[in-house]
């Protein structure tokens, strides 16, 4: 696939669904390779971060193009996830916030990161796009649990005390319109 022009990424994704959906021992196979994915996973987000130069970040047009990106980025997350969802007939809790829990998922996003890094102005695509990386996983998990809060999909923790037991807040739900 890679001699044919797709991505690293794009390939590795198809071969991972193809061999899933065929092979009779993949579950046995995913199950020993599980223990694996942690480790490998730190070592991936600590080489991307490795990668980020903070001295692009200092100009104002990269931070105008990096704030452009985002909003963009997001707004074709939880766009796209809505406009999924009302195709698709589902209820109204996860139309509104479907989108919002997609927001920290970066793999393609640190995929495009590594392929921009052969462009003309690679240093400065990467370290736009990785700088929304940390914004995102920094933010997201935050926004990631409120959105599932908010949709009944977790209950509220309350408060958290070593001296008292945890009661969950009894307040309604806040639904976006």
């Amino acid at each position: 696939g890679i001699h044919v022009g797709f991505s690293l990424l794009l390939v590795c994704m198809i071969t991972g669904t193809i061999f899933c959906n065929i092979c009779e021992t993949s579950e046995e196979l995913m199950a020993r390779v599980e223990r694996w994915t942690a480790p490998l996973n730190m070592l991936f987000f600590i080489l991307s971060g490795a990668e980020l130069n903070l001295t692009v970040l200092s100009n104002p047009l990269v931070i105008m193009i990096g704030v452009i990106y985002m909003i963009f980025r997001s707004a074709g997350k939880i766009g796209g996830a809505y406009i999924s969802c009302k195709m698709e007939h589902t209820t109204p809790i996860i139309q509104q916030h479907l989108g919002i829990t997609l927001l920290p998922q970066a793999g393609v996003a640190l995929g495009m990161a590594l392929t921009a890094s052969n462009l003309a102005d690679g240093a400065m695509v990467r370290s736009v796009v990785l700088f929304g990386v940390l914004i995102y996983e920094l933010v997201g998990p935050t926004l990631t649990k409120w959105s599932l809060t908010q949709a009944g999909e977790i209950k509220p923790e309350g408060r958290v005390s070593s001296r008292e037991v945890n009661q969950p807040d009894n307040k309604p739900a806040v639904t976006i319109k």
